[in-house]
């Protein structure tokens, strides 16, 4: 994840202005452009994170605003149209695969502790 002072850092937390459900920071239409050159803008002339987050909510409203579904649907949307790396994909798949064998492990470990102690 970028910087929260840069541009990318910022537009990671803002939706999308255009009829795509991406997340500001994977969109490169026009309009996506646009607000991100707004929020270089206001980098430029001195703004933080917060002052420009709070300058999207106020002049676009709640619906500036990333909510953790929109990121979710976003990223699927990047996934579904070809726009997200495989090795991003392959890396995710492992991991799943991964954290289930270790909670197959721990939980298969913790069951056999109980019916040993429980037999004793």
């Amino acid at each position: 994840s970028a910087a929260a002072d840069t541009v990318m850092g910022i537009s990671h937390n803002i939706a999308c202005p255009c009829e795509c459900p991406m997340v500001l920071e994977d969109c490169h239409m026009s309009c996506g452009m646009e607000w991100k050159d707004m929020i270089g803008k206001r980098l430029m002339a001195g703004a933080g994170k917060d002052e420009i987050e709070g300058y999207f909510f106020k002049r676009f409203g709640k619906e500036s605003m990333l909510t953790p579904l929109q990121r979710i649907h976003g990223k699927w949307y990047q996934i579904t149209r070809g726009g997200y790396p495989i090795s991003d994909i392959a890396l995710f798949i492992a991991l799943v695969f991964v954290w289930s064998g270790v909670l197959y492990l721990i939980l298969n470990g913790v069951t056999d502790f109980l019916k040993k102690r429980k037999t004793t």
